[in-house]
């Protein structure tokens, strides 16, 4: 019949309570595949069969008729795309059945086909994530005829530049722990799937992110599509998205798309350890290669710096002031409500601690390293 099981005993179930009556979906041999009476599930039926064999436009079982796997009521052959694909039974009297007959085939086969169409819709978005991850992986661009060729048949310009955005929810860790939550995880990654289809932009859904291949466009495009992404599922679902986008190319530089991928996953990784929403990669510093070193090597470079950590919450606030004003006591005294002396105290100090002096730029680095470890761990 060309559904599941599963859709089949949903239809049967749908229909069954619009009618009030027992519902019996047939295959093409016969066989009992959903039905509102589910002992009889798995039996053949032989009405069904006759229908089948010998093309009858219906048949009515009587009760002399009746036998343990075939019980009184009207059948009706299925057709879909001029092919009969099933039948469809209701079983009852036939005072009381007749006349849903054709009603209850004409549901049952809006709903198959109606079916049919969305299982080839989803078999089409399946093969085109599977290109997508294959293109994702791709060494280089120097693709070979039998890539480029599927590339063709699903309308993908391999000549063009592209450009790669990395979506991920801020709460995804505890959504996918419960049943609600993976189900709503799912309903808003259908959203941005049907957002960026709708704007030309080829989607890849991935267990923990959201992959968009984008044509070639500048970063305020870039930023514009993202904030997009974002306000839809805050306005929609309350919840909170986050986006990364790979470095913008001037002239014409085609690299894998790994690469884009690569940096797009860098720019993400930052925005969920800062306050912004959108990183790009262009914008990253340091933190290009701080996102790849373990929270444990971070703690240990604090602990390293810091022997002594019971004030390392006060000392932390004295050193990001210090990098916020560049190194001006004036303004950190300002800022901190103390005297410039005070201020100067409290470095003199910082330097007793760590042997290491802030306010000297061979040595500032460790602080700043620090501080962004100590940060990126709260």
């Amino acid at each position: 019949m060309y559904i599941s099981k599963l859709t089949a005993q949903e239809i049967v179930e749908e229909i069954g309570r619009e009618i009030g009556e027992h519902i019996n979906l047939m295959d093409e041999d016969g066989v009992i595949i959903a039905s509102t009476d589910f002992k009889r599930i798995g039996n053949v039926h032989e009405g069904a069969r006759r229908i089948i064999r010998e093309n009858l436009p219906e048949l009515y079982i009587t009760q002399n008729m009746e036998n343990e796997m075939t019980k009184m009521g009207i059948n009706l052959p299925l057709i879909v795309d001029e092919q009969v694909v099933g039948v469809v039974g209701i079983t009852g009297e036939r005072e009381r059945v007749y006349g849903y007959g054709k009603i209850v085939r004409r549901m049952t086969e809006i709903l198959i086909s109606d079916s049919r169409q969305k299982d080839a819709r989803r078999y089409e978005r399946r093969q085109r994530y599977h290109f997508l991850e294959e293109w994702i992986e791709y060494p280089d661009i120097s693709y070979d005829l039998e890539f480029r060729k599927r590339a063709e048949r699903m309308n993908i310009d391999l000549t063009k530049e592209y450009r790669v955005m990395v979506l991920k929810f801020v709460e995804y860790e505890s959504l996918s722990d419960t049943f609600d939550g993976q189900r709503l995880l799912e309903q808003m990654e259908a959203t941005i799937r049907h957002e960026a289809e709708r704007k030309s932009i080829l989607y890849l859904r991935e267990p923990t992110r959201q992959v968009c291949i984008i044509p070639k466009c500048r970063n305020d495009r870039m930023y514009l599509l993202a904030a997009g992404f974002i306000e839809l599922i805050q306005k929609k679902y309350q919840k909170n998205l986050i986006a990364g986008y790979d470095s913008y190319r001037e002239g014409k530089r085609k690299i894998a798309l790994k690469k884009h991928l690569d940096e797009a996953e860098k720019a993400v990784t930052q925005a969920m350890h800062s306050k912004e929403h959108i990183e790009e990669y262009d914008q990253l510093g340091m933190e290009i290669f701080m996102n790849n070193i373990s929270y444990d090597v971070m703690q240990e470079y604090i602990e390293k710096l810091f022997p002594q950590s019971e004030r390392l919450e006060e000392y932390f606030r004295l050193i990001e002031t210090y990098f916020k004003c560049e190194g001006s006591i004036a303004k950190m005294a300002e800022i901190l409500y103390i005297h410039k002396n005070t201020v100067q105290y409290k470095l003199n100090k910082l330097e007793k601690l760590t042997g290491k002096d802030i306010r000297q730029p061979s040595e500032s680095a460790d602080y700043y390293m620090a501080l962004y470890f100590y940060k990126y761990m709260q």
